[in-house]
C-alpha cells in the first residue's frame, strides 16, 4: 500500500523481512506526509469583526470553570455537563500562586495538572480560553499572585516594578513553554490567552500590559489570539487598542448588551465582540446574605449576546471550592470570602446542574449551535445519615514552632508565614492585674491567651481595648483569613499585611516577643495535650464570645474517626452547626477549607468523595474559639448543601 492505493501482494522470505518492515514504514510515512490535514488556525478577522477558525466563521459561548478549585478525577463530570448544555469552549484562569508555592518550587500534580486539563477539554472536542494573568482575581487568595511577592522590601504588585516583573518573568518562562504545544495552531485546544486581568480597575500603564505581552508572543508567537478583559468603564486603562490584543469587556444579565458594545467600538472600532465575563451569579463573603441570580434574565442575556453575533464566557459555569486556604477578600470593610465558589453557578459546586439555569442555556445554545444530542447530566448519589461526635485531643499553644525572637512583632511576611496561624509570646517580667491591654493593627482576627488561658477575640474590623490579669505570658495566636484580591488595594500594604503591629500595657509598649508559626495541616494526628484533657466538661470556662464561652486553653484540635465501606465512598458535605464558632476542617489529611458558623452564611463544606477511603476515614476540626460538645448533631455528613443559611455581620 502506498498513499492508500493497494499496489498488490506479496510473500516475505524470512530472510528479506526487515527490508520489507523498513519499505511499509517509509511507505506509511509517506501517506502520512501527503495526506496531513490543513494547518489549523485561528485568528481575528478584524475587517469583518470576526474569529475566523479553520477558514469559517467562529462564535463561541464558554463554560467557565477553573482546574484548582475541582478534583482532577471531576475534571471531565464538569466539562461534559457544559458540553451537554451546548456550549462549545472552556474558560479558565491559571493561579500563579497555586503553581509556585514558593520562589522557583513549581508544582503540577494532581488538582494543579494543567495539560491533564488542557487534554480533557480537547477530549470532549471544545476549545479552550487560558487566562493567564499573572493577576486573575477569582476572590482567590491575593487575586493569584504568591503571597510570598510581599517578602521583598519595595514590591509594587501589578507594576513595573522591576522584582514584580523578574518574578512573573521567571513564572512565564516555566509556563509558556508548557502550553505553547497545546494551542490550537499546535493541535491542541487554546485558542485564546488573556493578557493581565481587569487591570482597568487597578491601574492605567500601558507599558506594563505591552510588558506582559511582549513576554508571551516572545515565546507564543503568532499563532494565538491575546486578549484583555475589563468592566466597560475600565477599557481604557486596562486595554492596547491594537491588533495586537483583542479587547473584549465583561458585564452581568442585566446589561444592555448591544448598547455596551456600541460604546466599545469607539474605542475598538473592528473585531468581535466578546463578553469574557457574563454573570450566571455572584461572590459570597462570610457574614453576608448568599448571592443568587435568577435563571430568567440569564436565558435572555446568553440569547442577546449570540444573537448580536457575539462570543460570551459564563463566568460562572461551574465554580467549585477554593479548598484549603485559598479563598481570598474584598476591601470593603475586609470582607472575606467563604470555602464554597457555588456562586449560584448552573453546575453546584457539587457537581447538580441546576436544571433551571440550565435549560435556559440550552435552550437558547440549541439555536445557535444545532445538533447536540447529549443526555441532560444526573445527580451523583452520595454519603448522608451519619453523625459525628469529635472529641479534645490538643491545644494549639502547646504544638507552635519556634522561629525566633525579637523586639517588637514582625508581620507575617517578615516570619515568613503567608498563609494560615501564626503566634506572639511575651514573658513577663512582673504580674500584670488589672491592666488594660492594646493590640495594635491586627490582621485579620486575634485569639488572645493570659498565662494560657484564653481571654479575649480581638477582630480587624473592630480593635478594642481589654483587661487582663497574667504573670507569666501574653500569647496572641493570629490568623490570617486570606489576602485581597481586588482593586489598588492592593497596593495598600498598610492594609494588606497579616499579623500584629504592636501591643501596649496601660499605654506602655510592650517588647520582646517570640514568633511561632502553626502548621495547620499537621495537627490532624496530635495526641492530647499535657494536661491530658479530652472533654470540655472538665474545666467551666470564663471568657465568652458572641454568647459562646470560649475554649479554655485557646484554639483546639478535635478528631473524630468512622469507618465506612467502599460502596459509601461518595461526594458528602460535612455540616457544622452553630455548636461551634470558627476554624478549619482536615479529613484524612486533606485540609478542606474554613468553616464559620458564627458568621455563616455556609454551614456546609463539601467534600469529594475521592478524599475518603476504605475503612477508618479521620474528620478534624481545628476550632479557633468556642465548641459545645453536648448538642446532639453538632457535626454530620449530609447528601445536601446549607451556603444559604442565617448570616451575621458582627461575628
Amino acid at each position: 500500500i502506498v498513499n492508500g492505493q493497494l499496489i498488490g501482494s506479496s510473500g516475505i522470505n524470512a530472510e528479506y523481512g526487515e527490508e520489507i518492515m523498513y519499505f511499509v514504514l517509509f511507505a506509511l510515512l509517506l501517506s502520512v506526509s501527503y495526506a496531513a490535514a490543513p494547518k489549523r488556525e485561528f485568528y481575528v478577522d478584524w475587517e469583518n469583526d470576526r474569529f475566523v477558525k479553520d477558514g469559517a466563521t467562529f462564535q463561541y459561548a464558554s463554560a467557565g470553570m477553573h482546574y484548582f478549585r475541582i478534583p482532577p478525577q471531576y475534571w471531565e463530570n464538569r466539562i461534559s455537563a457544559a458540553k451537554s448544555a451546548g456550549l462549545n469552549a472552556v474558560q479558565t484562569y491559571v493561579a500563579w500562586n497555586m503553581h509556585e508555592p514558593e520562589p522557583g518550587k513549581y508544582d503540577f500534580n494532581d488538582m494543579l495538572d494543567l495539560i491533564g486539563f488542557i487534554k480533557a477539554v480537547q477530549a470532549y472536542d471544545m476549545v479552550l480560553i487560558l487566562r493567564v494573568g499573572p493577576y486573575i482575581c477569582a476572590e482567590w487568595n491575593f487575586g493569584g499572585l504568591p503571597p510570598w511577592l510581599l517578602s521583598y522590601p519595595n514590591m509594587q504588585v501589578r507594576t513595573q516594578n522591576e522584582d514584580f516583573m523578574a518574578a512573573m518573568k521567571r513564572w512565564f518562562d516555566v509556563l509558556l513553554p508548557l502550553i505553547k504545544p497545546h494551542l490550537y495552531a499546535n493541535g491542541g485546544p487554546i485558542i485564546m490567552v488573556q493578557v493581565e486581568n481587569e487591570y482597568g480597575s487597578f491601574g492605567c500603564d500601558h507599558e506594563y500590559i505591552s510588558r506582559i505581552y511582549t513576554m508571551m508572543h516572545d515565546t507564543l508567537g503568532d499563532d494565538i489570539v491575546y486578549f484583555t478583559t475589563d468592566g466597560p468603564a475600565g477599557v481604557h486603562c486596562g486595554s492596547l487598542n491594537t491588533t495586537q490584543v483583542l479587547t473584549t469587556i465583561d458585564f452581568g444579565t442585566a446589561s444592555d448588551a448591544a448598547a455596551l458594545f456600541a460604546k466599545l467600538r469607539k474605542y475598538q472600532p473592528h473585531g468581535p465582540n466578546v463578553n469574557s465575563e457574563l454573570y450566571t451569579g455572584w461572590l459570597d463573603h462570610w457574614g453576608h446574605k448568599h448571592s443568587t441570580r435568577g435563571s430568567g434574565k440569564l436565558g435572555k442575556a446568553v440569547d442577546a449576546l449570540l444573537g448580536l453575533g457575539a462570543s460570551a464566557n459564563l463566568y460562572m459555569w461551574h465554580g467549585g471550592t477554593n479548598f484549603g486556604l485559598t479563598s481570598g477578600a474584598q476591601k470593603v470593610d475586609f470582607w472575606p470570602n467563604p470555602t464554597s465558589y457555588d456562586y449560584d453557578a448552573p453546575q453546584s459546586e457539587s457537581g447538580d446542574v441546576k436544571l433551571d439555569k440550565y435549560w435556559a442555556i440550552r435552550n437558547v445554545t440549541s439555536r445557535y449551535f444545532p445538533g447536540n444530542k447529549m443526555p441532560v447530566p444526573i445527580p451523583w448519589p452520595r454519603l448522608t445519615g451519619i453523625s459525628l461526635k469529635p472529641t479534645l485531643k490538643g491545644y494549639l499553644i502547646d504544638h507552635m514552632t519556634l522561629l525566633g525572637s525579637h523586639k517588637l512583632p514582625l508581620t507575617m511576611e517578615q516570619m515568613g508565614v503567608f498563609k494560615g496561624l501564626a503566634a506572639y509570646q511575651h514573658t513577663l517580667e512582673k504580674p500584670i492585674v488589672n491592666k488594660t491591654v492594646q493590640i495594635d493593627g491586627v490582621h485579620d482576627r486575634a485569639y488572645v491567651l493570659a498565662d494560657g488561658i484564653f481571654v479575649q477575640v480581638v477582630k480587624r474590623e473592630s480593635e478594642v481595648n481589654f483587661t487582663v490579669s497574667a504573670s507569666k505570658t501574653i500569647t496572641i495566636i493570629v490568623e490570617n483569613m486570606g489576602y485581597i484580591g481586588f482593586s489598588k488595594a492592593m497596593l495598600d500594604y498598610s492594609a494588606e499585611y497579616k499579623g500584629i503591629k504592636g501591643v501596649s500595657v496601660d499605654g506602655m509598649a510592650i517588647e520582646m516577643w517570640e514568633h511561632f508559626a502553626i502548621d495547620i495541616e499537621n495537627l490532624s494526628t496530635i495526641s492530647n495535650g499535657p494536661n491530658g484533657t479530652t472533654s470540655l466538661e472538665q474545666n467551666r470556662l470564663e471568657y465568652s464570645r458572641n454568647g459562646k464561652k470560649l475554649l479554655e486553653r485557646g484554639p483546639a484540635v478535635f478528631v473524630e474517626t468512622v469507618t465506612l465501606q467502599y460502596d459509601q465512598l461518595k461526594d458528602t458535605f460535612v455540616n457544622i452547626t452553630r455548636a461551634w464558632s470558627k476554624g478549619y476542617l482536615i479529613v484524612n489529611g486533606q485540609l478542606i477549607g474554613r468553616y464559620w458558623p458564627d458568621a455563616g452564611p455556609q454551614y456546609t463544606l463539601f467534600v469529594p468523595g475521592v478524599y475518603l477511603v476504605e475503612g477508618l476515614n479521620s474528620f478534624t476540626l481545628i476550632e479557633l474559639q468556642s465548641a459545645n460538645l453536648t448538642i446532639e448533631k453538632s457535626v454530620y455528613l449530609t447528601d445536601k448543601p446549607y451556603i444559604d443559611g442565617p448570616y451575621n455581620k458582627t461575628a
